[in-house]
């Protein structure tokens, strides 16, 4: 009897223990899910290429401009780790028929402050409203988080086109996949709900999807072109690259340019 009695006292506190280290291991989750989420980049300095700072009122962002005096022009929200400026030269020759604007995210590349959700959102509602005012149109482009960016812009403004590339449905159904024991309903606050704002979107879409992609499983992009409604959107699915490594394939360019016509 005994026995039995340490063992199920041993039990029990092996039983405490786990639920101790896993009620703070979704504290952790919760608590650190932005330095989890946004990766800033630090500021470059970039010959022969202007930009210019945009001050929100509560930060500002530093926002590079390649072929400026369009008529027509394109904003680009970048990865959680991506500095915009690798872009410019790439982005240069592909629309260079468009100004295009690389936003740098509140806390990236030399923007003031620090990143989360409802901050990127504002800031790409206020360098909409700016540059709006130059150009007859604005079409946008986001990669991974920057997708759940340009989803937002997508549904609140007037975009001619939008472009996604390697994005997903929502940070809840991601983090749902890779941290699968915890409830990450409750613990994810920085929500990037792309699919959940898909159904208010008109625009002319496309989404470019990496068929290795090991950081965004397929589904979460499927769910994302399910969840657009008004209008039959353009996938290419881009055979043999990675999440990180979309823009290497040779037909990567080429398919872009070709939806922007």
């Amino acid at each position: 009897m005994m026995e039995n009695a340490i063992k199920g006292r041993k039990m029990v506190s092996f039983i405490a223990v786990l639920s101790i280290a896993y009620v703070l291991m979704c504290f952790l989750l919760f608590l650190f899910q932005r330095q989890m989420i946004y990766l800033p980049t630090s500021e470059v300095s970039v010959r022969d290429t202007a930009y210019t700072v945009l001050d929100t009122g509560e930060v500002r962002i530093k926002v590079w401009t390649l072929n400026p005096g369009k008529e027509k022009a394109l904003i680009y929200f970048g990865g959680n780790a991506e500095n915009v400026a690798y872009n410019i030269d790439d982005f240069r020759t592909l629309f260079a028929d468009r100004t295009v604007y690389l936003v740098n995210y509140r806390g990236y590349g030399g923007s003031s402050g620090s990143p989360y959700e409802e901050g990127l959102y504002s800031d790409a509602l206020f360098v909409y409203d700016h540059f709006i005012k130059q150009h007859s149109a604005l079409s946008t482009m986001g990669r991974s988080i920057g997708g759940a960016v340009a989803t937002y812009l997508a549904s609140k403004r007037d975009v001619d086109k939008l472009i996604l590339v390697t994005p997903f449905d929502s940070a809840v159904s991601v983090g749902k996949k890779l941290y699968r024991f915890f409830p990450m309903d409750l613990i994810v606050k920085e929500r990037l709900d792309s699919a959940g704002r898909a159904n208010k979107i008109t625009t002319d879409t496309l989404i470019i999807v990496a068929a290795n992609d090991r950081i965004i499983p397929y589904e979460n992009t499927q769910n994302l072109i399910d969840s657009f409604k008004y209008r039959e959107i353009e996938v290419v699915r881009l055979s043999d690259v990675g999440h990180n490594t979309v823009h290497h394939h040779p037909d990567y360019k080429k398919v872009i340019a070709s939806f922007m016509r």
